[in-house]
């Protein structure tokens, strides 16, 4: 009977450790949510619709992006090919075009990656175009 109860904790011990080790690959981003806030039509400009998102791998295994794209006119410019190691982060560059008139601006960016939390995330990207209004103007 020791030898069984021996046994059965050898075992479970075992598993609990190796299980630790293997971590895996963990992705966490900055931000969660890329928040453009309130753009006024006069100060609307190119770099607008630049943003970058930061992939950070919080494992201890490599994370691998497999792919990277974005909803509706989001070009993803750039974002890392190469395996990211544990404890290193990758940036991936997004750009869009936002038309010159009042609007929501709502987009998107997926991941596709070998992250044990979670295989696919979505970034997105939120934001408004107002009427530029001058100084102590009230619009209604």
């Amino acid at each position: 009977m020791k030898r069984i109860l021996f046994s059965l904790v050898f075992i479970t011990v075992a598993t609990l450790s190796v299980s630790a080790q293997n971590k895996g690959a963990f992705i966490t981003t900055k931000p969660d949510t890329v928040k453009l806030g309130e753009i006024g039509l006069n100060d609307l400009s190119d770099e607008n619709g630049k943003v970058q998102i930061s992939v950070i791998n919080t494992g201890n295994q490599p994370l691998i992006l497999n792919e990277v794209t974005g909803c509706c006119g989001t070009n993803i410019k750039e974002w890392p090919k190469a395996p990211i190691l544990p404890g290193k982060s990758g940036l991936i560059k997004v750009e869009f075009r936002i038309e010159p008139r009042p609007q929501v601006i709502s987009r998107t960016v997926t991941i596709k990656s070998n992250a044990t939390n979670s295989k696919i995330i979505k970034i997105p990207i939120q934001g408004v175009v107002i009427e530029s209004k001058a100084k102590n103007e009230i619009k209604l």
